[in-house]
């Protein structure tokens, strides 16, 4: 019961985080980590024609990750930035704030891009009556590779970027978000997976990336 009551309170917290999402099918939209100059000429056009910040919303919408299980969690949910959703973010922002595109792209090359040779970032939202259960002191973050390499420890640095209490029909819900990066090289990965233990507890947290 709590996590259905809870889902459209989730998803609005989802939007505070970043814009809102649409849900649309485009061409060229689709989640992968292959490099923005496939398909920059089509992102210009089809922002010509819709802006910017549609284009975005949609790119972002796709790299939501399939969750398989929330674990212990009463909720969660993560986003996959790959290039080229973070290049469409900072041409939105750009646009939004009246920025010469060009120098924003130069930006985002010079201070964004993240190479998937080198590693892949990742926004991790989580959701618990119990306050431990998302304080990074017990939260583990491990991540999988379509080759089965694992990450963790080391290979996951994760930040964790606010913690929010909210009350929803009586009950306390807390709401964490993280910021991950996991070093490795992802260039050829079919699949992406990301798991979430607490500390103690039984039951993890299943995300799942299914790259194009």
């Amino acid at each position: 019961m709590l996590k259905r009551t809870s889902v459209l309170v989730f998803v609005l917290m989802l939007g505070m985080v970043g814009s809102a999402f649409v849900v649309h099918a485009q061409q060229h939209t689709e989640l992968t980590l292959r490099p923005i100059e496939e398909v920059r000429d089509y992102y210009f056009e089809y922002a010509a024609q819709h802006g910017w910040q549609k284009l975005s919303d949609a790119l972002r919408q796709n790299a939501m990750s399939a969750v398989i299980s929330d674990g212990t969690f009463v909720e969660t949910a993560s986003r996959l930035y790959t290039p080229r959703v973070i290049w469409a973010e900072r041409m939105a922002a750009a646009d939004y704030y009246f920025q010469d595109l060009e120098e924003a792209e130069q930006e985002f090359y010079a201070d964004y891009y993240i190479d998937p040779a080198v590693g892949i970032a990742i926004l991790a939202l989580l959701r618990d009556t119990n306050l431990g259960h998302v304080q990074s002191s017990n939260v583990e973050f491990i991540v999988r590779d379509s080759s089965g390499k694992v990450f963790r420890d080391f290979d996951v640095w994760a930040s964790c970027r606010a913690v929010t209490e909210q009350t929803v029909f009586g009950i306390t819900l807390y709401d964490a978000v993280y910021d991950l990066f996991v070093f490795g090289d992802f260039s050829e990965a079919e699949y992406i997976e990301l798991f979430v233990l607490v500390d103690g507890m039984v039951g993890r947290a299943e995300h799942r990336w299914n790259l194009k």
